[in-house]
């Protein structure tokens, strides 16, 4: 059985989510529902629409590991386009390379509002995290007597005191030409994603991958690093 992940808009036949999410999976096994705002919910503001799987296209170097999986990325590719609407549109992709240190960015998704907690909510939910740096994100967590390795294609976000996590999120209220998050049918936001806007463009420069706790002290979210393997996503999605 899959479990709920969520992923990212990026063209109108390709989403981006997490590796760990579908590298068992066959296309058969996943569906994807843009446009959702209530989990479940005959209600909605505006319609969430269904979208069967063509392809799936795993990171050649993702792999499983005790710690965050490494190269934690893959590529759906859609059955059919997508029809963009004011609520349903693609996020942009970073510049390769391109730093995001000490920046915010927002993550979203129906995760645990609380550690350890079977709940989840009905109505998608966002947070606003910086960006740190790698050494930092370890040494932090080694605090807590976690020996993690971030690796170059990995960033944390989240504050050194805990209080706010990917698993954690707050209401989501507004945001403006946020309109890209998807919702692929663990606990929490697995293949989310982290955004950031600039320029009045919002960017996915992050994708939820793992971590050791909920917005507890000194274990921040640890991400797989969008502008890392730019070049590979925009590869799968336009491979002439």
């Amino acid at each position: 059985m899959l479990s709920r992940c969520g992923g990212s808009l990026v063209s109108r036949r390709h989403v981006v989510t997490a590796g760990h999410c579908v590298a068992r999976a066959t296309p058969r096994q996943v569906h994807v529902t843009l446009g959702d705002y209530v989990i479940n919910s005959a209600v909605e503001p505006l319609p969430a629409y269904t979208f069967g799987v063509r392809t799936i296209n795993v990171h050649p170097y993702f792999k499983f590991t005790p710690q965050a999986d490494r190269f934690d990325v893959a590529v759906l590719t859609l059955e059919r386009p997508v029809h963009y609407m004011p609520h349903i549109a693609p996020i942009c992709l970073p510049e390769k390379n391109e730093d995001f240190l000490g920046k915010f960015g927002w993550a979203a998704g129906w995760g645990a509002l609380n550690p350890g907690s079977r709940l989840r909510p009905k109505t998608l939910q966002a947070v606003d995290v910086p960006v740190i740096d790698n050494r930092i994100c370890e040494r932090w967590h080694r605090s807590n007597g976690i020996n993690v390795v971030i690796y170059p294609e990995m960033m944390c976000a989240g504050y050194r005191n805990g209080g706010k996590d990917s698993c954690k999120l707050l209401i989501l209220t507004y945001l403006e030409n946020i309109s890209s998050f998807i919702y692929i049918s663990g606990q929490g936001d697995s293949g989310g994603p982290l955004m950031h806007e600039k320029n009045n463009r919002w960017f996915l420069i992050g994708i939820v991958s793992a971590g050791y706790s909920c917005a507890s002290r000194g274990q921040p979210g640890i991400y797989h690093r969008v502008a890392h393997t730019v070049d590979w996503i925009s590869h799968i999605i336009n491979p002439t």
